[in-house]
């Protein structure tokens, strides 16, 4: 089981004086403050990640917190930033293992960016533990998914986008809205043939219960620490709405970067721990490749910050861009859809 796998920088996006100057600020209360091992750890698109160990003086003794700082670029910073420390607040009040939030700053003036600053988790992710033992982390990645769709919804209500209500169908029904616009404001009309084959399917999609949603889960956003305790991270995308569709990117990841059967055995350990079959996945797969390809094309054409991503985002994807193919076979797969500019944008891309 394996995800899209960044390229770690070597070129710190602030220096350590500047870092530890806020943090003396913050911390106004505690004595001697120092900082060691800062360390870019930058893995995927969106965010810098910092590694740093902070300590200080406390009744004679040194105290130390291992800490991580996640940096967020581009338009409405401040408010991705505000959500996801809520988020994660939220989450560890209903029990659900995530790393502890020590800061959140929506100021640019500290460090050029709004940022957040939370517990790192020593281990590895859990791709690494797959690595060693398939079975039991296949599992673990089950359970984790599972309670996390089975958390009651109505706790994280204004900390998520989406305001659920009776309508059994408004998530699909907002969800494709929203991409409507988003198409006709980016001018990608080649992409409304899976609009409309998902709009044609609207009536066999209702939704049951609503659902807190991770948004991008994967074995690379979860980490487990020396105690073999998982933890999972990177709630940017977080909401409430359809599970099905939080489970179908997921499936798709899979699909993109590793196989079918990888695919199928994870949706296999889904529905057993679930303890019953998901009705109609495919159809959010299909909405699934909507997202990426729009996601991926429009990146090229707006550039990465307009998106809330890194520069180094399109490089990124250039190297990785047998997924972007294996995207466009799934979509034809499942709908058999064929779009003549997305095969024009990979050639472009692969030369």
């Amino acid at each position: 089981m394996a995800c899209v796998k960044g390229i770690m920088k070597e070129i710190l996006p602030l220096d350590e004086q500047t870092l530890l100057t806020y943090l003396q600020l913050h911390y106004w209360t505690r004595d001697d403050i120092q900082i060691h091992n800062l360390r870019n750890i930058t893995t995927g698109w969106e965010t810098e990640i910092l590694s740093f160990n902070l300590e200080w003086a406390e009744n004679g003794e040194r105290e130390l917190q291992r800490l991580v700082a996640r940096i967020y670029p581009g338009k409405n910073a401040a408010i991705k930033a505000q959500r996801e420390a809520t988020t994660m607040k939220r989450l560890l009040e209903l029990g659900y293992p995530v790393p502890v939030v020590q800061i959140v700053e929506t100021e640019k003036s500290h460090l050029g960016q709004p940022f957040m600053i939370m517990d790192r988790i020593d281990g590895g992710t859990l791709d690494d533990k797959l690595h060693e033992n398939e079975d039991k982390w296949m599992k673990e990645f089950s359970i984790l998914f599972v309670n996390l769709h089975r958390l009651d919804w109505k706790k994280m209500q204004g900390t998520t986008g989406y305001s659920p209500n009776d309508d059994p169908y408004y998530y699909i029904k907002t969800i494709l809205s929203g991409y409507e616009k988003d198409l006709e404001h980016s001018q990608k009309h080649e992409l409304y043939p899976i609009i409309s084959w998902l709009q044609k399917r609207i009536d066999d999609v209702p939704c049951k219960s609503p659902s807190i949603v991770h948004g991008d889960f994967h074995p690379f956003n979860i980490l487990v620490d020396e105690n073999d305790k998982a933890f999972v991270i990177d709630w940017g995308a977080s909401k409430i709405t359809d599970f099905r569709s939080d489970l179908a990117w997921t499936l798709l990841l899979h699909y993109a970067y590793s196989t079918q059967e990888n695919r199928d055995a994870t949706l296999r350990n889904y529905e057993t721990t679930l303890g019953q079959d998901v009705e109609q996945i495919e159809y959010f797969e299909v909405l699934a490749t909507l997202r990426r390809l729009y996601d991926v094309t429009s990146s090229f054409d707006k550039g990465a910050g307009e998106l809330g991503m890194r520069p180094e985002a399109l490089e990124l994807m250039r190297e990785t861009i047998g997924h972007i193919v294996r995207v466009k076979d799934r979509l034809e797969d499942l709908t058999e859809i064929t779009i003549p500019e997305i095969e024009q944008f990979i050639q472009k891309l692969s030369e």
